[in-house]
C-alpha cells in the first residue's frame, strides 16, 4: 500500500471509509422480519452511575471484531456532498445582501463567512478575520481574534458572533490504543469509531461585536469531542457532538490462536476495569472573557444519559443547548452511546440518523429531539431499510419525516435500489406510515430535496432521471413524474415554487460507460408536475473540472431576492478539440461564476473573479470559497485573500485583500 495514503487528510477519509463499511460488512444485533426490531427508542437515563459506568465499559469490550479477506484498497464508495441548502439567513443590517445557504427557512447553519452587510467575518486556521465593507465596497482589516487551534465555522446571532473551533489537542490521533490498522470490524453490539480522536476537543467562542473593531470575548465553552453538526433556531444554538475516551490497548480478532470472541472480549473488559466513569465520559471547562478556567466537569450524568433499547455504537453522541441571549447560562446537554453521523433539523425537531444492520440489512436509525420548548428533549426513534446519502435525505412537514434511502451491495450497482419512507411519531415510536419502494432498480441515488408535499429525487447510470414525487398524502407517496436528461445533478435547489435550479456534472457515453465531463448548471420547469422538463442547461469547463458546491451546499452562493449566483470553480479546459471523452483538461482558473438566474431566460452570465491557475496566491491556495453579494457587489472570499467586483463591471474584478495569518 503506497505509504502517501496515510496523510492526515487520508487517515480522516479512511475511517470515514471503514465506518461506512462496518454496517455493510454485516454488524448484527438481532431482530426479525423486514422491519427488524420493533423498538429502536432511547430510554430515559440510568438508575445510578455504576449502572452506567458499567454499560459503557461492555460496549466498548465488545466494540471489535476482524473481518477476514475485506480490504481497504478494494474499496470504491460513491462520492455523496453531506448537504445543500435553499433559505437566506441573518439579520439583516447595513446594505442588502445574501447570506448562508440554508436547508430550511429559519434554521441557520455555521459558515466560514458571515456577513451583516456592513462587514465580512472571516474563519481562518488560527483565528477569526473582521472586515469592514466601506461605501465603495472595497473591503479593510478591522480586527483579528486568536484561537488556540482553526476555526471551524461561524454564527452571528444580532451582534453575537458565535465561533466554532477545534483546539489544538484536537489534531492528535489515538486510533484507539490499536497497533497498526485492521481491516474491518464486525459481529458486536456495538462498532468502535475508532476514526474519531480520542483527545478531540471543540470550542465555543461567543464575542460582541457591536463594536466590530473590538470584538469582546464573553464566554468560552470547551468540551470533549468532535464537532457533528450544528443548528441556529432564534437565540437557542444546538450543537451535536461525539466523543470517544482514550482506552488502554484493546484486541479486535478473535480465533486462529486468540480464543473465542467471548473471551476477547472478557479480556478487553478486564481491560477496561480500572477506568473511572469521569474517564468514560465527555467533559466540559468554561472560561470567562479572559479565558480563565471557571470550573468544569462531566458534561453529562446517569440522568443525561439515554439508553439505547438495541445497542448500536462506540461512541457517545451530546445534544447541547446554548441560550445564546444568555452567554453566562447553564448548558444543557443530553446523551446516548450512538454513532449517529448526519443531523437534519426543522423549526421543531432535530433528527439524528445512524447506520446499522439488522437481520441481513442494511438500515437507518433515526432518532428525533423535540426543539419547541428552546432545548433538546428526546421525542422518537424509528429505523428504515436501507442508507441516506445525505442530510437533504431526509424532510419534515407537518409533523410527517420523508426519508430517502438506497439499498443493494456497496460493490456494485446492479442491486442498487431506492426509496422514500414517511414516518409519524407514534408514543416514542417513529412508525413508517407510507412507503415508496424500488425505484430506478440498478441506479444510485446522487441527490435528494424534500419542500413541502413535494419530493425530488435524481438517480444516474447513464442519464440523470429526475424524479417528481407527490407526498401531499404520507400514506401513500407516490411517483409524479419522470425527466431523464444527459449527466446528472448533485444539489437541487428551489427557483420559486414552480422551478429547480441543480448543479452537476455533464456526462457522454463512451463504450458503454458514462464518462463526467464539465460542470452543467440546470434549471427545470415544475409547473406540470406530472411531466417535469428541462428549460436551459449551462456548461462549465471540460472533464475535470470542478466545484466546491458538488460537496458544499454552503458554497452554492444564491440571492434569490436578486436571482444572483455565484458558483466557485476549478476549470479544467482542452486547449484543442479533446480527441476522446477520457481526456482531462488542463487546469485554468480559479474562483467564481457569476450568473444572473431567471427561469423565463435561463443564465446570464456576468463574469468571473478569482485567478488564472498558474497564480499561486488567490483562491487556488484556499481550501474553501464563498460567494456573497452585498448591494452592487459580488466578494470572493476564501481563507487567504477576498476579491471584489462590481456587479456591472466584472471584468474589472482584482484581488483587493490578503488576509493570510
Amino acid at each position: 500500500m503506497n505509504s502517501r495514503f496515510w496523510g492526515r487528510g487520508r487517515i480522516r477519509f479512511f475511517f470515514s471509509l471503514l465506518s461506512a463499511l462496518l454496517f455493510l460488512a454485516g454488524c448484527s444485533s438481532g431482530g426479525s422480519g423486514t422491519e427488524g426490531p420493533e423498538d429502536f427508542s432511547l430510554k430515559p437515563g440510568f438508575t445510578d452511575d455504576a449502572e452506567l459506568e458499567s454499560y459503557l465499559k461492555n460496549q466498548f469490550a465488545a466494540s471489535l471484531v476482524d473481518i477476514s479477506g475485506i480490504t481497504v484498497d478494494a474499496v470504491a464508495m460513491p462520492s455523496a456532498m453531506d448537504g445543500a441548502g435553499a433559505a437566506m439567513e441573518g439579520d439583516a443590517q447595513a446594505r442588502a445582501h445574501s447570506g448562508t445557504n440554508l436547508q430550511e427557512a429559519g434554521v441557520d447553519e455555521s459558515d466560514k463567512v458571515k456577513t451583516d452587510g456592513g462587514h465580512l467575518y472571516v474563519a481562518q486556521q488560527d483565528g477569526v478575520r473582521i472586515l469592514r465593507l466601506e461605501a465603495d465596497g472595497t473591503p479593510t482589516d478591522l480586527a483579528r481574534v486568536a484561537l488556540e487551534g482553526p476555526a471551524d465555522s461561524l454564527y452571528l446571532h444580532r451582534s453575537l458572533l458565535v465561533v466554532l473551533y477545534r483546539p489544538l489537542d484536537s489534531r492528535d490521533i489515538d486510533w484507539c490504543g490499536m497497533q497498526g490498522i485492521p481491516t474491518m470490524f464486525q459481529d458486536a453490539p456495538s462498532a468502535m469509531p475508532c476514526w474519531i480522536a480520542a483527545r478531540a476537543k471543540t470550542a465555543v467562542l461567543l464575542l460582541d461585536v457591536q463594536d466590530p473593531a473590538n470584538p469582546l470575548r464573553l464566554a468560552e465553552k470547551v468540551f470533549d469531542g468532535e464537532l457533528v453538526s450544528s443548528r441556529r433556531i432564534g437565540s437557542r444554538l444546538h450543537l451535536v457532538s461525539r466523543f470517544m475516551p482514550e482506552l488502554p490497548p484493546l484486541e479486535y480478532s478473535y480465533g486462529a490462536g486468540m480464543g473465542s470472541r467471548d473471551q476477547v472480549v472478557l479480556r478487553n473488559r478486564n481491560a477496561l476495569q480500572a477506568l473511572s466513569l469521569n474517564e468514560l465520559l465527555p467533559a466540559m471547562e468554561s472560561r470567562d472573557g479572559s479565558g480563565n478556567p471557571l470550573g468544569g466537569g462531566p458534561m453529562l450524568d446517569s440522568r443525561d444519559f439515554l439508553r439505547p433499547s438495541h445497542p448500536r455504537g462506540g461512541s457517545i453522541v451530546t445534544v447541547s443547548t446554548f441560550d445564546l441571549d444568555n452567554p453566562r447560562a447553564e448548558l444543557r446537554s443530553v446523551g446516548a452511546v450512538l454513532d449517529a453521523r448526519h443531523l437534519y433539523a426543522s423549526a421543531d425537531s432535530l433528527y439524528l440518523a445512524a447506520q446499522s444492520w439488522e437481520s441481513g440489512q442494511a438500515r437507518t436509525q433515526i432518532h428525533r429531539f423535540d426543539l419547541s420548548a428552546g432545548q433538546a428533549v428526546y421525542a422518537a426513534g424509528g429505523s428504515v431499510p436501507g442508507t441516506i446519502l445525505n442530510r437533504f435525505s431526509l424532510g419534515e412537514h407537518e409533523g410527517v419525516l420523508r426519508v430517502a434511502t438506497s439499498t443493494g451491495d456497496w460493490w456494485g450497482v446492479a442491486s442498487a435500489a431506492n426509496h422514500v419512507y414517511c414516518l409519524k411519531q407514534e408514543a416514542q415510536e417513529l412508525q413508517i406510515v407510507g412507503r415508496l419502494e424500488n425505484l430506478a432498480p440498478g441506479e444510485r441515488l446522487y441527490a435528494a430535496r424534500f419542500m413541502g408535499s413535494r419530493g425530488y429525487l435524481v438517480t444516474f447510470v447513464q442519464v440523470d432521471p429526475l424524479f417528481t414525487l407527490d407526498l401531499s398524502d404520507p400514506a401513500a407517496p407516490r411517483v409524479a413524474g419522470e425527466l431523464k436528461v444527459p449527466g446528472y445533478s448533485e444539489y437541487l435547489h428551489p427557483l420559486g415554487v414552480d422551478y429547480l435550479l441543480s448543479i452537476g456534472k455533464n456526462a457522454v457515453v463512451e463504450g458503454g460507460v458514462a464518462l463526467y465531463q464539465g460542470l452543467q448548471l440546470s434549471i427545470f420547469d415544475l409547473r406540470d408536475f406530472s411531466a417535469p422538463a428541462l428549460l436551459f442547461r449551462q456548461d462549465i469547463g471540460d472533464r475535470g473540472t470542478e466545484s466546491q458546491a458538488l460537496r458544499d451546499h454552503r458554497a452554492f452562493g444564491f440571492w434569490a431576492e436578486r436571482g444572483l449566483l455565484a458558483v466557485p470553480v476549478e476549470l479544467a479546459e482542452h486547449p484543442a478539440p479533446a480527441a476522446s471523452p477520457w481526456e482531462y483538461g488542463l487546469h485554468s482558473f480559479s474562483g467564481l461564476y457569476v450568473y444572473r438566474v431567471d427561469p423565463l431566460s435561463g443564465f446570464d452570465f456576468v463574469g468571473r473573479l478569482g485567478e488564472a491557475a498558474e497564480t499561486p496566491a488567490g483562491f487556488a491556495a484556499s481550501p474553501w470559497v464563498r460567494g456573497l453579494f452585498v448591494g452592487e457587489r459580488v466578494f470572493g472570499v476564501g481563507e487567504a485573500a477576498v476579491y471584489c467586483a462590481a456587479l456591472g463591471d466584472m471584468e474589472n474584478s482584482r484581488r483587493v485583500l490578503a488576509i493570510s495569518p
